[in-house]
């Protein structure tokens, strides 16, 4: 049941790398999810989708777990929140702009549990200031390979114990 109203949120971020490579990169979760800011827990869940406990500027302790939706374009991911105290509907999309250079346009619709939650972002543009950084942390990690992590191995934890999930 939706507490408030949507708020829908807009972002374009480019990747050096081919359409399917970086379709391919963004959903190995393992290999980039250490290098966002303030994600203190990423992991993929077995349907194929992925839990996140990330902290918001004003301190909120957003928990969500998103799932992979059937979408009839190979070019786009479509997702949506199945638990956690965030909703969240959400589609990215793949642009071929040249060979080499991808751009991917990251959509979602949201709304945050707690009433004062959801008043402070509005104040705040929290979730817009988070988008930010993390997709700048993105583009920088995948500028520079090194950082990245290529094995299906599951992720250790920055912080914190186990996720909620392996309670």
């Amino acid at each position: 049941m939706l507490l408030a109203p949507l708020v829908l949120i807009q972002k374009t971020f480019h990747l050096h790398l081919l359409l399917e490579v970086a379709q391919a990169r963004l959903q190995n979760l393992e290999g980039y999810w250490r290098q966002l800011a303030d994600v203190e827990t990423a992991d993929s869940t077995p349907e194929g989708g992925a839990h996140f406990v990330v902290r918001l500027p004003w301190g909120f302790r957003a928990d969500v777990e998103l799932t992979p939706l059937p979408g009839e374009h190979p070019a786009q991911t479509l997702f949506r929140s199945t638990r956690g105290n965030v909703e969240v509907l959400g589609v990215l999309e793949y642009f071929q702009v040249r060979p080499g250079l991808t751009e991917i346009v990251l959509t979602l619709d949201y709304t945050i549990g707690p009433w004062c939650s959801r008043w402070i972002d509005r104040l705040a543009h929290g979730i817009d200031r988070f988008l930010n950084r993390e997709l700048e942390c993105l583009e920088r990690a995948f500028a520079q390979p090194s950082t990245l992590v290529y094995s299906h191995a599951k992720p250790q934890r920055r912080k914190g114990g186990a996720s909620p999930l392996e309670k």
